[in-house]
């Protein structure tokens, strides 16, 4: 039996058995585990107060050969109590992890994206930003991260530089006016800088930027879209996200 040491964020739970826990946790080294915490309901086991969803810590696991690990203890470095006490921010963060467990297979450590989830965790929890900001950042984001970087140089229809209007999802990027089709999003100025920055931005620096409300509406928009074409998903946790938050995209 080997001992895992790592650290890693909680993204899912579920109960295993009576009185144990299943936890899919996303970890640095390891990428996405799934781990089981024996009498996770017994209030005599100090590990089942603080492994819970969102808790980031530092992991002790072992490992018997099999996809299951098990959890020998769990030392929280941040536990982003101010998410839990929000349900909109819980329901956004639900979203975000099932987005994750969507983009990323098992046990394939991507650091980019463990990153940017912590930095949208740590900003719902302690920063003064709109949920529906950190949404559309970590969207775009986390498709870049996962190959899809939208094109934002040139059409992605006919290639053309000149005359950018719109934004079309399903096309993967910006395109002329030309090449508009239904369904695209025509776009000015500051969506179109609003949408660049937030795919090269240094990662800390990534929701440093002003925005009117008009054109947050359509980045986040173009962002939900953009998911929704190359994950061909419907997440029901958007859905209840947007019910409870009232962000229906009108």
């Amino acid at each position: 039996m080997s001992l895992l040491k790592t650290k890693g964020i909680i993204i899912k739970q579920y109960d295993y058995g009576e009185s144990n826990r299943i936890l899919n946790i996303f970890t640095k080294d390891q990428g996405i585990i799934k781990a089981v915490l024996y009498g996770a309901k017994s209030m005599k086991n100090k590990n089942s107060r603080t492994a819970q969803f969102l808790t980031y810590a530092d992991f002790i696991l072992s490992n018997s050969g099999r996809e299951l690990y098990t959890i020998k203890n769990c030392e929280p470095i941040e536990c982003f109590f101010k998410i839990h006490e929000d349900i909109e921010k819980v329901a956004l963060c639900t979203y975000m992890a099932d987005l994750i467990y969507t983009l990323i297979n098992l046990n394939s450590p991507d650091e980019n994206i463990l990153n940017l989830f912590l930095n949208c965790c740590y900003a719902l929890a302690y920063k003064d930003i709109d949920n529906e900001k950190i949404r559309a950042v970590f969207e775009l984001r986390v498709m870049a991260y996962s190959g899809y970087l939208p094109e934002m140089y040139r059409c992605t229809k006919c290639f053309s530089e000149e005359n950018i209007t719109a934004f079309s999802p399903v096309s993967g990027g910006v395109v002329c006016d030309g090449c508009v089709q239904p369904g695209d999003y025509m776009i000015n100025a500051d969506i179109y800088y609003a949408i660049r920055y937030i795919l090269t931005a240094e990662g800390k620096k990534m929701m440093s930027f002003s925005a009117s409300d008009s054109v947050m509406h359509t980045v986040s928009e173009i962002a939900e879209k953009y998911v929704e074409a190359y994950t061909e998903k419907n997440f029901s946790s958007l859905d209840y996200y947007k019910k409870i938050s009232g962000k229906t995209n009108d």
